[in-house]
């Protein structure tokens, strides 16, 4: 699926059955790893952005159901793809677009799952991406995102891309952005680095880099 940054919509264009196994978005940092296997227990699960599936098999490894969702239906055909037999009875997808109405009732899960997404949207529409998520999570629920700060993306040249629209938030800063965000729930936080990774996108290679924050926010609302 072609990216539209004016629509908000930051696919790659990438044809993911020509892809690897393992994700084009690289290796799944620790710090998530270990609040999946620690936070999960059960229940119906939304993995929002769900992407060709980094970490969605940790996710079905401890949740009673779930549903991954994206707006490339290329990426989650792979998702399905790369889903150990063992789990696949426990795995539905939807093709979704994060910034529209979700597709779901009121209170449908018991938690959402969305990483490598949310840091991108300017703040208007993360407020409109989060009220949905509230909407549509049950009232005992939860929700694990993690956030990037201070990305760099550097092409071997020397120059950087930028994505259109993306906010460039320090750690400091998001912290203080996401603790507004979930004002009202009991939240987790933790911290992480990402060490140089190269990533490749069709023709484009670059060196990622960043910090980030992994956060567990427990409802209070019920």
């Amino acid at each position: 699926m072609k990216p539209d940054e004016d629509r908000y919509i930051y696919t790659d264009g990438i044809d993911y059955s020509e892809t690897a196994d393992s994700s084009v978005w690289g290796t799944e940092e620790k710090e998530t790893a270990k609040l999946l296997e620690t936070s999960v227990s059960g229940g119906k699960w939304l993995n929002l952005c769900a992407g060709d599936g980094r970490f969605n098999n940790r996710l079905l490894e401890k949740a009673e159901t779930v549903i991954a969702s994206d707006i490339d239906e290329n990426a989650l055909e792979k998702l399905v793809r790369v889903t150990p037999a063992k789990y696949k009875n426990k795995l539905n997808t939807k093709i979704l677009n994060v910034v529209e109405t979700f597709p779901f009732g009121n209170q449908t899960f018991d938690g959402i799952f969305c990483v490598g997404t949310l840091h991108l949207f300017p703040k208007t529409i993360f407020y409109k991406i989060l009220n949905e998520m509230k909407r549509v999570m049950k009232a005992d629920g939860k929700i694990i995102i993690d956030f990037a700060t201070d990305i760099k993306r550097s092409f071997p040249d020397g120059s950087l891309w930028v994505v259109k629209n993306e906010p460039s938030y320090s750690l400091i800063e998001a912290r203080q952005f996401l603790e507004k965000s979930f004002e009202g729930f009991r939240l987790e936080i933790y911290f992480g680095k990402s060490e140089p990774e190269s990533v490749t996108l069709n023709d484009r290679k670059y060196v990622f880099t960043c910090n980030f924050i992994v956060l567990e926010a427990n409802n209070l609302q019920k």
